[in-house]
This record gives structure tokens, sequence and C-alpha cells, in this order.
């Protein structure tokens, strides 16, 4: 939908459909999706092994890091499992290191993609 094109009563209903969505918990974020790589951006997988006591710290610490696009808890030996994107693998293995440091969580993985796989969803709306 271009809101441009649509008034301002389309507008104003579709921005208070997202709000309850967020608000409902639907939905987290509405943004762009983007391929890193034709960027000049880099991203990996990561997984982490976290104790249960320090999942809560552990998944807000991660939040915080704007190249953080989702994380998600599997059941698993590693049970946090979340993407990251950079400017540069430096930054995301320094990033690495100061979550480690701040929630104590020494396993982390670092999974770079060697491959891309692009999945074309498309809905009817």
């Amino acid at each position: 939908i271009s809101v441009k094109d649509t008034g301002a009563g389309i507008k104003d209903e579709l921005l208070d459909r997202i709000k309850t969505m967020k608000e409902e918990m639907l939905i987290r974020r509405i943004g762009g999706n983007f391929s890193p790589d034709r960027l000049g951006y880099h991203s990996t997988l990561c997984a982490a092994m976290v104790e249960e006591d320090k999942i809560d710290l552990f998944t807000q610490t991660v939040n915080t890091y704007s190249g953080v696009t989702h994380n998600y808890r599997r059941d698993h030996r590693f049970n946090i499992w979340f993407t990251f994107i950079a400017p540069s693998v430096d930054i995301i293995e320094k990033s690495l290191e100061e979550i480690s440091e701040k929630t104590g969580v020494k396993t982390i993985l670092n999974l770079p993609a060697t491959r891309v796989f692009k999945i074309s969803a498309n809905f009817k709306v």
C-alpha cells in the first residue's frame, strides 16, 4: 500500500491496525528486508548455550544491538539462536565478545552464511 496515494483516512486506519497488532503482540516490528551482502554488510547466524537463569538477561542484551534482526529459543543445548548483520565481520565478532562479557555466556557460535538461499513468499491480501 502506498500511503501517499490512499488518503488520510486509509493511512490512519492502517496505522491504527498496526498499533493494535503490536499491542496484541501479533507483530513485533515492520521493516525492510534486504540482502546484506549486496549492501556491503555481513550476516551471521549465532547459536548460544545459555543457562536457564540467564536467558532473560541474554536475550535482552542481544536485543540491544541494532544488527540483531530476531532471536528465538530452541529445545537444544544451543538454546538461543539469533541473526546478526553488521558492516564488517570485526563488528560482529566484537559485539559477540561484548555480549559474552555482559552476560557471562561463554559459548556463542558464529555461523556466517557461506551460501545464501532466498525464498520468495508472496501473500494475497
